[in-house]
This record gives C-alpha cells, structure tokens and sequence, in this order.
C-alpha cells in the first residue's frame, strides 16, 4: 500500500511507474491499482532487471544492499522502504515511519551520503486521505457521536482478525453501522460475509477508502501501513497488533495517546473486546484528543516529501550543494520575509506586499492543497529560495513553475539548480512560467533552463 501511495504521487508529477512482484503478490494488489500501473509478475524477484528505469523503490523484507549495488549499477536511483533496521542498504533515500526511529538505527546498515527520511512524518498516504483532513479533524473536535465504525485488519487479513472483531461488535449495543474493508485476496472472505449484521456493509476494494474512512467517528484495525492514513485524517482508533513487525507503531501511537492499544489475545474474548469499544464510544472527549494527537503523528505529506528528495543533490556554481525539501509550518516566517523583499514583490502579480495574516491564510490553503507543491530549496542545508508548482488542470501533466531566491544568495546559481532539480523531480510532465518582459533576470534563467516562448509572457518546458 506504500507503494502504491508512492506510485500515486510519482504518476501525479508526470512519471510512468510499474510493480515488480512475484506472481502470488500480484494477486493481492487492489483492483484500482491494476489500470495505473505496469506489472511484472516475477518468479524470482531478486533477479529482477531494472535496467532502463530512473528510479528503483525497493519494499522487500528479503532483500538488501547486494539487489540495490545491482539496480544502482544499471542506473536507477534507489529508494528503500524499510522499517525494521535490521540489514544492510546501498541506496541514495530510506524512507522508515516508525515512531521513535532514529539515524543511529540506520547508522551500521547504509552509506554515509544515504538521505534518511524517519519517523510518522514521512509516512506514504495517497493524495486523498490528505484531501479529506481539514474537514475530518474539524469534525473529530466536535466530539461526535460514534455513528459509524470502519473495520480494517489487513488487505488478506490471514488470521480472520475481521470475523473475531465482527463478533465482538455486535454484542456491544452500539446503535452505529460498520463498515468492513478486505481487500479481494482475503483468504476469509466468505466468512467475513456471513459474520455481517443488518448494519454491516463488506467493501472488496473499495475505489475511495479514503472517503470511506472519513465518513467514520471510530475505526478498529491492525497497525500497520493504514493507521498512518488514518492518523492523517485525524480518527479514533482500537489497533490489534497481528504481527511483530506491528507492534512498535502500536507501542508508539499508544505513548502518543492516538490510539487505544488492545492485545491480539482480546479477539478470542468478545466480551472483553466489545467493552473496550463501547467505553471508547461512549467518551467523547478522549475520541477529541486522540483525534487530535493522532493528527499531530502525520500530516499526510510523507509522499510530497520524498518526491522533493526525489530530485537529490546539485552543485551551484558557487560550489554549494543545493537541494529541494518540501516547506513545512516552520517555514512560513521565513518564506514571508522572502515574500516581502524588494526583488521577490518587483515582478509579482500582485506586487503589494502581504501582511503576516493574508500569508498565513496562503501559506495554510497552499500546505493543504493536493494540487500544488511548495517547496524550499536549500544550499548546504540552509534556507535559500522557495519553488513552487502549480498543477494546471487544463493540461495533461503540466505545472506552472513560481521561483523565488533570497537576495542575499542571488547571482550564486541557486535558481539554476533549482530549476534543474525540478527537471528530475518531474521529468515527464511540461513546466510552464509566467515571466514579465521587463524582469530580464528571470528571462535569462528560464531561457538557459530550456523554457521557449508560449504565448504572452509565458515559457515552456517540454517534457523530457
């Protein structure tokens, strides 16, 4: 599910992606995602050639640095999704969103210039749940009452987890309808079906679990991959751990008082299960703090941020190193000042300079906005400049391109790399600028990138 969050985010900025798996995995991929992808249904998947691909995103507990030296070696930049620690990596990004993760976990197991990428912050959510935050959170703080529950122990839930919890629900009295997620390779679904009350509905593969789970006041699950989706919407949850592996973000989501922790032995006892849910929905205020602390985990824009790292390192002209994060809430002093200054509110659209409100108010529709991405670009790990891309929805696969760089770091080549680093971000999608004749710098900037004439005042960028 991670990759395929990942993978959602990729094609949105104009990549062409495929899954490389084993013919049995292949099975249990959701049936939305078989049309946005090319699959490679494999019979040996550590001898997979990748030769031809840009990047390589490794997920795979069974392999480690020597695949990642061989997909390196036939020129993919490697990203890996780990989160055990537990063996070598030769790769350029880590992405691990576990709780309480650490460089010094990683410190034995990858290359010194390997970018690391750890904890809830960086966790893969599709662009939907991010969508659907605002308005869930606002909800969650009212203290709702527990009107619907969604269900959700695994895509093939192995263990049956999902009748077990079936059963304890319905002796809980709770007068709410319960929404039972599986995805189509479930080994138990006929069972699942038949454990249904009156107020159950079974969704295989549901096209927008996103939406499904908004419209939820509690959600019972296994913490896996999805409590971080529904971290990012701000829901109650009851997380049973299933397997090993699961149980440092059940530990960490109950230190951080987001989640109710309840032991897998409790789904052999109905009874003791049901109480747990019951006084859970009953009290209104500890649902409006989980909510709330569980929002805090993960804001949803773990995806953003690795497509920003995505691009990697350039060296500017001036022998600095320069790369692209995506902004955080940290950064809106900052980028205000850069928005206030001479050269940046020169050649604006609207030249007036914004007042600390008017640039919260843009700076918070800009973080929530799926559509667009703002980004900070760094020279030797300090603030320089801001980029910023536009989705134009009248175009397939095509960004409007804003740049602005510190006055105190202009004439470094800073814009360049920029620029450049925007290239490998989103090498398969048109860039276009709006430039005014009279901002002659500007002009020679887009112009040395590649950016032609398109229309009054606009540039363009081809597609690579």
């Amino acid at each position: 599910m991670r990759c395929l969050a990942f993978a959602e985010t990729l094609r949105w900025a104009g990549w062409s992606c495929g899954f490389a798996m084993k013919r049995e995995g292949a099975e249990f991929l959701p049936a939305r995602a078989m049309d946005a992808v090319e699959m490679h249904a494999l019979d040996d998947d550590a001898g997979f050639d990748v030769a031809g691909a840009t990047l390589a995103v490794v997920d795979h507990y069974g392999l480690d640095a020597a695949f990642e030296r061989q997909a390196s070696a036939q020129g993919a930049r490697v990203i890996v999704f780990d989160d055990l620690a537990d063996r070598p990596h030769d790769c350029a990004v880590l992405v691990d969103p576990t709780p309480g993760r650490t460089r010094d976990d990683y410190r034995a197991w990858v290359p010194e210039d390997c970018r690391l990428m750890l904890g809830p912050k960086h966790a893969l959510v599709g662009r939907r749940w991010l969508a659907h935050r605002a308005a869930m959170r606002e909800r969650m703080a009212s203290g709702s009452p527990v009107e619907r529950i969604i269900v959700s122990m695994g895509g093939t839930d192995p263990q049956d987890a999902t009748s077990r919890v079936l059963s304890a629900l319905s002796v809980t009295g709770l007068d709410a309808h319960v929404d039972v997620v599986l995805g189509s390779g479930a080994q138990h679904r006929e069972r699942v079906a038949s454990a249904l009350g009156p107020s159950a509905t079974l969704h295989v593969d549901p096209p927008d679990p996103a939406a499904l789970a908004a419209g939820a006041d509690l959600a019972i699950g296994a913490p896996g991959s999805s409590s971080f989706e529904r971290a990012a919407l701000g829901l109650p949850a009851i997380l049973i751990p299933l397997a090993d592996n699961q149980r440092g973000i059940a530990d960490a989501f109950a230190a951080a008082s987001a989640a109710e922790i309840v032991p897998t032995a409790m789904l052999d006892d109905p009874p003791a299960l049901a109480a747990r849910v019951t006084a859970l929905a009953a009290d209104r205020s500890r649902r409006a703090a989980m909510s709330r602390n569980a929002a805090r985990l993960t804001d949803g824009r773990g995806c953003r941020r690795l497509l920003a790292a995505v691009a990697g390192d350039i060296v500017a002209k001036s022998e600095r190193s320069v790369r692209l994060r995506l902004a955080e809430a940290e950064d809106e002093g900052w980028l205000l000042e850069l928005q206030r200054q001479e050269p940046t509110r020169r050649f604006a659209r609207d030249p007036a300079i914004p007042s600390a409100a008017e640039h919260a108010r843009w700076f918070a529709r800009v973080l929530d906005d799926s559509e667009r991405l703002l980004m900070i670009v760094e020279t030797d790990d300090t603030p320089s400049g801001m980029v910023r891309l536009d989705r134009l929805s009248d175009q397939p696969t095509a960004f409007e391109v804003s740049i602005a760089v510190d006055v105190v770091r202009q004439g470094e080549g800073i814009g360049a790399a920029a620029l450049a680093l925007l290239r490998r971000l989103a090498p398969g999608a048109d860039f276009v600028a709006t430039v005014k004749a009279e901002n002659r710098p500007s002009l020679a900037l887009f112009a040395a990138a590649g950016y032609r004439p398109d229309g009054d005042d606009r540039y363009r960028l081809q597609a690579a």
